[in-house]
């Protein structure tokens, strides 16, 4: 089983070799890529308000105090949403061509890849397709996992090292394999700390 197709957007381009993005975005992407080798990669660990601050200048959306390791990989920071304690991995990848968003408190481990673009194979000129990837609150994905374009990984489902998604993970559901499997229900959180604060997706935000 796979995600809906309405999940799934079909990028236009002219041509099998042409890139779907607009010139802006194509060099705002580059001068991401700048930051990020040069002000980004090299910090040390701690200076993880100094990450999320960089982040927020290319339009990432913060709430409270999320980690993101300065190995992470994002592609585009304004298509990324982070929720209070939200963790990003070490070499943790996000191929974010659609929005990610994720929730309070989950982790994204160590070389977890969310690939949120894929291609349109049936179409002789493989259009690009991207779908936004959810990791819900209390969440966990382990290293190496690979997600797939448009999946919602549930509230405190748990999601074993170097898995495949391919559909949504039912919360409070632990998955294992390729392609991932049920292999039982976790118990839910007795935490007890107050909510904390979320965002919500700014509509039309650049892609």
């Amino acid at each position: 089983m796979s995600v809906p197709e309405s999940r799934l957007r079909t990028m236009e381009q002219p041509g099998r070799f042409a890139s779907p993005w607009p010139l802006r975005v194509r060099l705002k992407g580059a001068l991401w890529r700048l930051v990020w080798l040069t002000l980004f990669r090299p910090t040390p660990t701690p200076l993880v308000r100094w990450r999320v601050f960089l982040l927020r200048l290319f339009g990432a959306q913060v709430a409270g105090r999320p980690f993101v390791s300065p190995s992470a990989v994002i592609r585009m920071p304004w298509n990324l949403v982070l929720e209070h304690r939200a963790c990003l991995g070490p070499a943790a990848n996000v191929y974010n061509l659609g929005r990610v968003i994720l929730k309070h408190k989950c982790v994204v481990a160590q070389e977890a890849y969310l690939c949120g673009g894929t291609h349109d194979f049936r179409h002789p000129q493989w259009p690009l397709v991207t779908g936004d990837i959810v990791i819900g609150e209390d969440a966990f994905v382990g290293a190496r996992a690979f997600i797939l374009p448009g999946v919602v990984v549930g509230d405190g489902a748990v999601v074993g090292a170097c898995s495949v998604v391919t559909s949504d993970v039912p919360p409070w559901t632990v998955v294992a394999g390729n392609p991932c499997r049920a292999v039982r229900q976790r118990n839910q959180s007795r935490d007890s700390s107050p909510p904390q604060p979320v965002l919500r997706p700014r509509p039309g935000a650049d892609r």
